[in-house]
């Protein structure tokens, strides 16, 4: 009986851990006139499942906006050198799994390098339109936080479809 207790004790302290050690605290929105999506951090790490992304559906060539929001989800802890990367690009269908390829289809694109320190945020707007019609994955992730301190990437993505 103690032994049960103690695997299911030592079982919640792991879910507890993982629960409060997501580095980055993300919001990503996509709007387009009155319509729009809101997705949040999910984990880059190793055997993370992904979250069904959301799709919000635009016509070709009307303004999309995108506005995201990140900061270091630790009070204490700095992070440094952190590339935060934004792109918008096609992909073959809404959902799809794999990453999308980068160079060809890319619509939007955007990556700065900062440190995070507790508090601090990066917070950033793009406006721009799509022409040709398909779906399109919008993501903002980090690359290299691991380098600097995480304990692994972080990501919000949303899907659109251009009509």
């Amino acid at each position: 009986m103690s032994s049960v207790l103690f695997a299911i004790t030592a079982l919640g302290g792991l879910f507890a851990v993982s629960a409060a050690s997501e580095p980055f605290a993300i919001d990503l929105e996509v709007r387009c006139g009155k319509a729009s999506k809101t997705a949040h951090a999910e984990s880059a790490a190793a055997g993370a499942k992904s979250k069904d992304r959301d799709v919000l559906e635009v016509n070709a060539g009307d303004q999309i906006t995108v506005h995201w929001k990140m900061s270091g989800a630790d009070a204490k802890a700095k992070i440094e050198d952190v590339t935060v990367h934004f792109i918008a690009v096609k992909e073959d269908q809404a959902g799809q799994k794999m990453a999308a390829k980068l160079g060809k289809g890319v619509a939007a694109e955007s990556a700065l390098i900062m440190d995070f320190g507790p508090k601090e945020i990066n917070e950033s707007e793009l406006t721009f339109t799509i022409d040709k019609p398909g779906f399109y994955l919008f993501r903002v992730e980090t690359i290299d936080a691991v380098g600097g301190g995480a304990s692994h990437e972080s990501f919000a993505a949303l899907d659109v479809k251009v009509r």
